[in-house]
């Protein structure tokens, strides 16, 4: 038998090939086979039926060392006492892996070449991104998250320690670590344009935000977090689990909560769900209230943006990649690039922005999306309507109960009064409401003029048989907070009063026939174009 005891981690090839012979290993349970094998620039993950092995790569990137043996075991024991935190039945044990006569083996017998995390299969059905993927994600399941992940930071662990990884100056040098790892990949993954533009506005923000950082230090907004909240990290079990976590560098882990609120917002928007990014960082910021954390959001949602551009982009170099699978990692990290820069872009004067249109044309997603990219707060009229009111479940009909004259005339006012208050704080507000009435726009228009605001509004329209399918869609979910209905709707269009003639600076009408980031990107980018008219 060839002799591997000059640690097997020392070559890659070596270890490549032992992974590849675990496919068919001894030590899987019986109605654990077939093994798939999927790989991430640090790690290979062995998936069974029932159970998975997430092995360590024996790379060394600087922020993270998994070269030898010791190093590896210490890193899976880490990872699992880290993970137990959200997942606590899932994190099973540390498996060695053992060469025998016959091959390499999962066992504790033997002598031990290497080491993986054993962990539960979770059911791929309730993967968040999967749940995306299918169009049945929910604002319920959201709200769940948020709700989970916001007592899990209540509990983590603080302290002077972990405070240090909040200051502004590790957080500076965190960006450049970023922006000197990315350089090799301008012109392959990230334009020139692009790496300018985020390096200045990032040291523009750095140096804006200084003061409001180190209150968030003194707040104790900085804990042991969970380091990499993404969609494909989180499974809607009972319990909500978010697994996965960073255990190689506390530098990655630890944070400010707004930094991992950021990711998962981000990440959702990424995946063609902005709407529900900024539905998430409301609900978490309401989960108790942290007045601060949107003026966060922006920088910490590039921050993470770019991060995701800069691993994927690390693929590029990697061999044990094919170059079907480095074209797809590339073109998926100019899109993470992308939306860093959109990120960093946010308008520069003051706009009060009125999202309008009937139901079921998207307006809401609209708003949330908007507010999403340019980190702005969304005031819907169906929320106010439910503040003022409570539930209209009992009596939706149009023109009755809560959605009678009076009502709506008291909605709008409300509507105004938070939306000033909203804006007097942030420079910038998006109203979501039908705005049916030229005198409800008008009224708000107004009010941008008083506070020498910029007035845009952006009124969605879709074709009726889609708004049709949308309401129907609503309707079968029971989730969100409009009761419209398709009898709402025509009853709407026949009483719409239209938009006078107006400025193309002004007034933009949007298809929402394309996908929510389509949508979105269209109307931020007219928002921005207009932004000096």
């Amino acid at each position: 038998m060839e002799d591997h005891n000059l640690d097997l981690r020392a070559d890659k090839e070596s270890w490549l090939a032992m992974v590849e012979s675990l496919l068919n290993a001894r030590g899987w349970a019986t109605d654990d086979p077939p093994i798939d094998m999927i790989q991430t620039h640090i790690s290979v993950v062995l998936l069974g039926r029932r159970h998975v092995l997430k092995l360590k790569k024996p790379v060394d990137f600087g922020f993270l060392d998994y070269t030898t043996l010791e190093k590896c075991r210490h890193a899976c024991e880490t990872e699992i006492k880290l993970n137990r935190r959200l997942c606590p039945d899932i994190y099973l044990r540390v498996q060695p892996i053992v060469e025998t006569e016959s091959g390499f083996q999962l066992s504790d017998v033997g002598r031990v070449v290497d080491y993986g995390v054993l962990m539960k299969r979770l059911p791929n059905d309730l993967m968040v991104d999967r749940m995306v993927a299918r169009n049945v994600i929910t604002e319920s399941i959201i709200d769940r998250i948020a709700d989970r992940l916001s007592h899990f930071h209540q509990e983590a662990m603080r302290g002077p320690e972990i405070d240090s990884y909040g200051s502004p100056e590790l957080i500076r040098r965190n960006w450049e670590e970023n922006f000197a790892q990315t350089a090799p990949y301008i012109s392959r993954t990230i334009t020139a344009p692009e790496y300018g533009f985020i390096r200045t506005q990032t040291t523009r923000w750095l140096d804006n935000l200084d003061d409001l950082l180190k209150a968030r230090v003194r707040d104790g907004r900085i804990c042991d977090g969970h380091g990499d909240v993404r969609c494909e990290s989180i499974c809607v079990t009972n319990g909500i689990c978010i697994f996965d976590c960073i255990e190689f560098n506390e530098r990655f882990r630890c944070g400010d909560v707004a930094s991992e609120v950021a990711f998962l917002s981000m990440d959702l928007h990424a995946r063609g769900r902005p709407d529900l990014g900024y539905y998430f960082s409301e609900r978490y910021q309401a989960h108790p209230a942290d007045p601060q954390i949107f003026i966060l959001l922006p920088f910490y949602k590039c921050y993470r943006a770019y991060v995701r551009g800069k691993v994927l982009s690390f693929r590029l170099d990697e061999p044990e990649f094919s170059e079907d699978e480095r074209e797809v990692a590339a073109s998926r990290a100019r899109n993470y690039f992308d939306l860093a820069r959109r990120y960093a872009a946010p308008l520069t004067k003051p706009t009060i922005i009125g999202v309008a249109g009937l139901s079921g044309t998207g307006k809401t997603s609209v708003a949330r999306a908007i507010a999403e990219e340019l980190g702005l707060r969304v005031i819907s009229s169906d929320a106010v309507r439910k503040s003022l009111f409570g539930s209209g479940k009992q009596s939706s009909r149009y023109g009755e109960g809560i959605y009678n004259v009076e009502a709506g005339r008291l909605t709008y006012q409300k509507l105004m009064e938070q939306g000033h208050t909203f804006f007097n704080k942030d420079k910038g507000v998006i109203l979501d409401a039908t705005f049916q009435r030229a005198k409800d726009r008008s009224l708000v228009r107004e009010m941008a003029t008083a506070n020498g605001a910029k007035w845009r509004l952006i009124e969605c329209q879709t074709p009726t048989d889609l708004i049709h399918e949308r309401l129907d869609r609503r309707d079968t979910l029971k989730d969100g907070l409009s009761d419209a209905t398709w009898e709402t709707y025509l009853h709407q269009r026949n009483h719409f009063e239209p938009v006078a003639s107006s400025s193309k600076a002004t007034h933009l009408v949007l298809d929402t026939r394309s996908s929510q980031c389509e949508n979105s990107h269209a109307a931020t980018d007219w928002l921005r174009a207009n932004d000096h008219n």
